[in-house]
């Protein structure tokens, strides 16, 4: 077996905290903060544009929107890409979206150009979210994973802030509203320039090097590929694809819509005109959105995800709802509890799913479709924030804005349900045991297709075994030839150990593995054994007890055989009733190898030649061992499908 060397993944998981993480974060975090930018800005800008375009509630709608709906489509687009072409080329082809996309919006001569600009800057936007997240998580180790991909989406508070202030000081200079918007979306693209050449220098990360090395190290084009078939993934992953898409979709909703939409909540504490909502936004989020990220980084690794998410979803439920059922009092004797409570939903959304949101996806998925795990959690966000924002005003303008503060409010605990019930705990893992990569790569690749070449040395020493019985070749040949096969063996069993070694495998499939190399090892050992007495015992009598004893072993490897060939596909339900019917049949084999032992003891023992007493003794003593490695090794199969059964569809 063929791996790289250059990388293992074990030194990587247990690295300590150091500045090439704190440097990948910051790439990938300042992407995010103009992603952020881009994303929010808009809501100050259609206050000024609203008159100069002269915009219908609709059209209001859908320039917020737009970007939104580009954003959705993004992530399937370039998740899928950077599953295929690598992280890093596909990174690169978002940033110059990015680019390209902002300064085409800043010169937009009406609502139809700023449309579309907006939808291909989307577009740019949705890639980056699975490519920034994958790559912090394929470089961190596993006990900061959690603050290094945080801290990654966190800088999304400083590029919402920015968007605020840089607002807040163009008006103060008393900027024409006519150039100010465009300022606004121009800038855009000045944080993506600024780390343009940093992301040159961007190598690919660690995990999908391996990946794309084991893809490129068969040799034998008749070997399977080294990956994971859809079917396997939806099989195992169900559960977590639907728990982090519909979490994001719920925390979506009501985040985008309000944070977009908070210069018109504003208005309810008495800020008129442009600028007066703009600061109160920009005081807002200073006050409660930006600690809440920054309060998810420093508790993320100790506390958990899940801990954070279900008690961030529930706080906003319950924020929400109070505003719904006693805002207006609020608003009538005291405004600011309402603009504090209202500050309540921001801090706990930033605090527990709009960060662990994104760093969910990230964990859960094996290397070759991380980046599209990814991708369908973000579609299902933005997607969610698209139809908020596009909601928003015609909900207001129809049912008011306490009939929609209660709707977010059902919606934010729905979100507290999904995480209890579908989402696991990632903290301290390595993405070997998060995304449990190795028991599929491990099991139905390692066992299914290495092993076959384990089986392959074998069945060459069992076919050696019948052709001295049989008196095709010397005790020299017969000892030379198993020899060498138990030479090829044991160097295959080193490649095995020595790969899952620097895979990083988790306990249990390292276990698998080994144990099941250890067992396939052993028979070729003892096979060896036996032409090794041959040969030095010089012996030249076939008893008709041999030939019924290897005619058992054989039949017990044939199933050993057919059990490990089924492990290339491994679908529990198909081949569990397989693999035990296999095992009882190969118990049967062991039995009657066991009755052939004791009855050419018995007979040998009757004779006077002690010396022929010692080698019979021996080689039917190594023969009989046979059956039982054999049996051995089904016994350990069957205990991998069977967990494997557990972990892809639980417990039955």
């Amino acid at each position: 077996m063929a791996h790289d060397e250059s990388v293992n993944i074990s030194e990587i998981e247990g690295a300590k905290l150091n500045r090439k993480h704190i440097r990948i974060m910051l790439i990938s975090g300042m992407s995010f903060f103009t992603d952020a930018y881009d994303l929010f800005v808009i809501g100050v800008v259609l206050l000024m544009v609203r008159g100069l375009f002269d915009l219908s509630a609709l059209q209001l709608g859908m320039l917020a929107s737009i970007a939104l709906f580009g954003a959705a489509i993004g992530p399937i687009i370039f998740g899928y890409i950077g599953d295929k072409i690598g992280r890093k080329y596909t990174y690169w082809i978002t940033i110059i979206i990015l680019i390209i996309g902002a300064i085409g919006s800043a010169f937009s001569t009406g609502f139809i150009m700023l449309f579309v600009w907006r939808f291909i800057l989307g577009v740019g936007i949705g890639g980056d979210y699975p490519l920034s997240a994958t790559i912090v998580a394929e470089y961190a180790n596993k006990n900061d994973r959690g603050k290094l991909v945080a801290s990654t989406f966190a800088m999304q508070g400083f590029g919402i802030i920015a968007g605020a202030l840089i607002a807040v000081v163009l008006l103060y200079a008393h900027v024409p509203i006519q150039l100010a918007w465009r300022l606004l979306l121009g800038f855009g693209a000045v944080p993506t320039l600024t780390i343009l050449y940093a992301r040159t220098k961007l190598g690919e990360t660690p995990w999908y090097s391996l990946y794309t090395a084991n893809k490129s190290s068969k040799k034998d084009p008749k070997e399977r590929s080294y990956s994971i078939k859809p079917r396997e993934l939806l099989a195992k992953n169900w559960k977590y694809m639907v728990g982090t898409s519909v979490a994001w979709f719920l925390l979506d909703v009501s985040y985008y819509g309000t944070s977009i939409f908070t210069p018109y909540f504003t208005t309810f504490l008495g800020y008129t005109g442009i600028f007066g909502p703009t600061l109160a936004s920009a005081l807002l989020l200073v006050i409660a959105a930006v600690p809440g990220y920054w309060v998810a980084v420093a508790l993320i690794d100790r506390e958990g995800r899940k801990p954070i998410q279900s008690i961030g979803f529930l706080a906003m439920g319950i924020s929400f709802i109070v505003l719904a059922l006693a805002g207006s009092y609020l608003l009538s004797i005291i405004p600011l509890a309402f603009f504090v409570i209202y500050g309540l939903t921001f801090f706990f959304s930033n605090y527990g799913p709009n960060t662990t949101t994104y760093v969910y996806p990230a964990e859960l998925y094996p290397t070759q479709y991380r980046a599209r795990g990814h991708g369908i959690a973000s579609m299902s966000g933005k997607l969610g924030a698209a139809l908020s924002t596009l909601a928003f005003p015609v909900i207001l303008t129809q049912l008011g804005k306490y009939a929609l503060l209660g709707g977010l409010g059902i919606l934010a605990l729905a979100g507290f349900v999904v995480t209890m019930v579908l989402l696991p705990e990632t903290k301290r893992k390595s993405l070997s045991e998060t995304s449990r990569e190795n028991e599929i790569f491990l099991i139905t690749r390692t066992l299914g297709t290495e092993f076959e070449q384990l089986i392959g040395h074998i069945d060459k020493g069992f076919s050696y075994i019948d052709d001295r019985l049989k008196s095709k070749i010397s005790n020299k040949e017969f000892f030379n030839l198993v020899k060498g096969e138990e030479h090829e063996a044991d160097l295959v069993v080193h490649d095995i150990l020595d790969y899952i070694a620097n895979y990083g495998a988790s306990s249990i499939a390292y276990r698998d593995v080994s144990h099941l190399a250890e067992r396939l090892d052993d028979i070729m050992d003892r096979i060896e054994a036996i032409g090794s007495r041959f040969m030095i015992y010089e012996i030249k009598d076939v008893e008709k007890d041999m030939l019924d004893m290897e005619e058992v072993t054989e039949k017990c490897f044939a199933l050993l055989k057919d059990s490990i060939s089924v492990l290339n596909n491994l679908r529990a339900e198909e081949i569990i009733g397989k693999i035990r019917s296999n095992a009882i049949e190969a118990s049967e084999y062991e039995n009657d190898a066991d009755q052939i032992l004791r009855s050419s003891l018995k007979r040998i023992m009757q004779g006077t030649d002690i010396k022929r007493i010692i080698k019979y003794k021996e080689i039917y003593e190594h023969m009989e061992i046979l059956s039982d490695r054999c049996m051995d090794s089904i016994d350990v199969i069957n205990d991998v499908v069977i967990r494997y059964r557990y972990l892809t569809h639980g417990k039955s």
